[in-house]
């Protein structure tokens, strides 16, 4: 880092970054590490259209699902978290009518790895996501990175919750932010959903257009170029364009529309709020009321519309069978709180992965619960299938397990270890157990050697691997082991 600030103090941010993202990149190109497989590509695409054909609705009615998908939100921002100075009492009562898990993950410490492991329960570098984020086609970055040969957008041979969920007899819905990709068929509807409102990227990139499927129905007209980006509210592009400031209830009215068409078919609803990432645009109803700043403004104005949410499902009659999670991209950015925890966004430190997950289906799961047991986003894709008996597509690894046992607080967590990789790196840089965290390089300058730590009882700052032998080797192997397995087939397919 401190190499990129010299370097760009000498060159300027936009023509450093564009050098420093092309080296890394070569770097990566040429690296033995093989990131896609064209010849593959076609034929698990038909094997995706395959299985896809296979599905047919059950027999039994399944729940409804929703799943609030915050961007940047960190673990400790929440009230029922323990945060001090923002109140959150709507997640919070629904935290407190199911479950609260302590201990649940983001598959990346950045967006577009975390909502592709989301949405397909598999590991960054098996949807070709791992390096770092995607930007618009004809951004500097977004232009850099096709020039790196990196990907950005997802795979269309990949296979979302939502492709599954429609055959099966699912009305798929999302509201918000999909940040994997911009190109033509590879947005909202190329991927299984029947309806899409909202924007391609994060509230920072420009351009920054609203959608209704294919459509534009708010164009951004602001002043920008190749090289523009907002990342201050304070210092907003000109021009006009969404008014962020109205942007959290736009999606919840249009969450509860889609809710509110109701027919024989349950339906799946993806809400992917663009808050609290930067920039802040609290409403100004509620603008400067928070103790929290403007940050906690913005994750306010979240908690209500979670909250209009909660009621609307009531008003409706189908609160008891609507399955909801509640959940975060990846951890806390500078404004947002990380709890306890080390780190921050960017970070395979726990701040940087570890996320708020509530998770509520009354007279399925019990309420109250807390649950310590550990798992990550890539489990919410398999738990569902299960739910709703579609088996797991054969020709592709799927690193998700089935959670749905350990929701009642009574079950172990199916995994063993937890695999943590870093925002531009391939392979897994960190791993957890029950007790211990390892990471496979210290961090530390001139001591370059892994670091074992103990989870619960320090926040990953002392290496206690002299004390505790044993584990460190077994997890240092534990995590060899993954990378060896990702670098042979970094895919994933059978």
């Amino acid at each position: 880092m401190n190499f990129f600030r010299k370097f760009a103090l000498l060159l300027g941010y936009p023509l450093a970054g564009v050098l420093l993202l092309a080296l890394v990149g070569l770097a990566v190109r040429y690296s033995q590490i093989q990131l896609s497989d064209p010849p593959l590509s076609q034929k698990h695409l038909e094997n995706k259209q395959a299985y896809l054909q296979s599905i047919a609705p059950g027999s039994t009615a399944p729940p409804n699902i929703l799943i609030i998908f915050f961007d940047d939100l960190g673990w400790g921002d929440l009230s029922s978290y323990g945060n001090q100075l923002i109140d959150t009492p709507h997640i919070d009562r629904v935290a407190d009518e199911g479950v609260l898990m302590s201990n649940f993950y983001s598959a990346s410490p950045v967006c577009t790895p975390s909502r592709a492991a989301l949405l397909t329960g598999r590991f960054p570098p098996r949807t070709r996501t791992d390096t770092h984020v995607f930007f618009p086609d004809a951004s500097m970055l977004g232009t850099m990175r096709r020039m790196v040969g990196w990907a950005n957008e997802l795979p269309r041979e990949e296979i979302t919750i939502a492709e599954v969920l429609r055959p099966a007899g699912y009305r798929t819905g999302m509201i918000g932010k999909w940040h994997l990709g911009d190109r033509e068929g590879h947005r909202p509807n190329d991927f299984g959903f029947d309806d899409w409102y909202g924007v391609l990227f994060s509230n920072d990139m420009f351009p920054l257009d609203m959608y209704r499927n294919d459509g534009i129905v708010i164009k951004d007209e602001r002043v920008g170029s190749f090289f523009s980006s907002e990342r201050d509210e304070a210092d907003p592009l000109p021009g006009q364009g969404i008014d962020q400031t109205t942007l959290t209830q736009m999606y919840t009215d249009q969450a509860i529309a889609f809710m509110a068409e109701q027919n024989e078919r349950p339906f799946f609803l993806y809400l992917s709020h663009s808050f609290p990432h930067v920039p802040h645009y609290p409403s100004r109803e509620h603008a400067n009321s928070s103790r929290g700043g403007a940050y906690g403004d913005v994750v306010e104005d979240l908690d209500r519309s979670t909250g209009q949410l909660m009621a609307a499902l009531e008003r409706l009659g189908i609160a008891d069978n609507t399955l909801v999670f509640i959940t975060s991209d990846n951890g806390a950015d500078y404004n947002g709180s990380p709890g306890m925890l080390r780190g921050r966004k960017g970070d395979v430190l726990e701040g940087g992965q570890r996320v708020p997950m509530i998770v509520r289906w009354p007279t399925h799961i019990p309420e109250g619960v807390i649950s310590h047991e550990m798992a990550m986003n890539i489990d919410v894709f398999p738990t569902l299938l299960n739910l709703v008996g579609v088996n797991l597509p054969a020709d592709r690894t799927i690193d998700g397990k089935d959670i749905a046992p350990m929701l009642s607080g009574q079950t172990e967590s199916p995994h063993d270890y937890l695999y943590y990789f870093a925002a531009t790196e391939s392979l897994p840089a960190a791993i957890r157990d029950e007790r211990f965290k390892l990471h496979g390089k210290s961090g530390d300058v001139g001591r370059n050697r892994s670091h074992l730590s103990l989870l619960h009882q320090d926040a990953e700052n002392h290496e206690v691997g002299n004390l505790y032998p044993e584990a460190k080797q077994r997890l240092e192997q534990q995590l060899i082991d993954m990378q060896q397995a990702i670098e042979e087939s970094p895919r994933g397919w059978k």
